[in-house]
């Protein structure tokens, strides 16, 4: 299947093209969010940013499968293997980032200023998220990606408390 890109999401290094190809038999989260970058903010299918608790999870869990490959590779000073890793890693911090929100990701071409106005967000956010943008194959792009989850997760965690103990008070 054939998947539009909107000019919002062509940006490097997620998107060159208007048109991207996903195997129809992709079921998970991880092999579509994989095959296609944003996928499910560009189509819209299944809106996880309505249901945050049941996707969120499992984006934080990937990064944490994923994270000691990442580490193998700059280990190895071969960044370069690690670059797809890197930008599908990537992706899927903003997909979490922002689902955590309870928002889809509108588009990259201004990604920075859409994170500022997030209320849930590690600090300095739209910075470091910049600066691995611009270079997502160096081990200090890594290293920052590498904290933002930390961050994220930590910030998921409080969030979830938050509202555990409001929805107890019936506020």
């Amino acid at each position: 299947m054939n998947i539009y890109i909107p000019q919002a999401f062509q940006v490097p290094p997620f998107y060159n093209e208007s048109y991207v190809s996903k195997d129809d038999t992709l079921s998970s989260l991880k092999d579509i969010c994989q095959a296609a970058p944003f996928y499910y903010d560009i189509t819209m299918e299944k809106k996880p940013w309505e249901k945050k608790h049941a996707y969120v999870p499992q984006l934080l869990e990937w990064w944490k499968d994923e994270e000691p490959g990442l580490e193998h590779f700059y280990a190895n000073r071969n960044p370069n293997a690690a670059k797809r890793k890197m930008v599908i890693m990537t992706a899927v911090f903003i997909d979490a980032l922002f689902w955590m929100n309870e928002t889809k990701v509108q588009g990259l071409k201004t990604i920075t200023k859409e994170v500022k106005s997030l209320q849930y967000k590690p600090v300095n956010c739209e910075e470091r998220l910049e600066f691995i943008l611009t270079g997502p194959i160096r081990y200090h792009t890594y290293v920052q990606l590498k904290a933002l989850f930390v961050e994220l997760r930590k910030i998921y965690a409080k969030l979830k408390v938050i509202e555990t103990y409001k929805s107890k008070r019936g506020n």
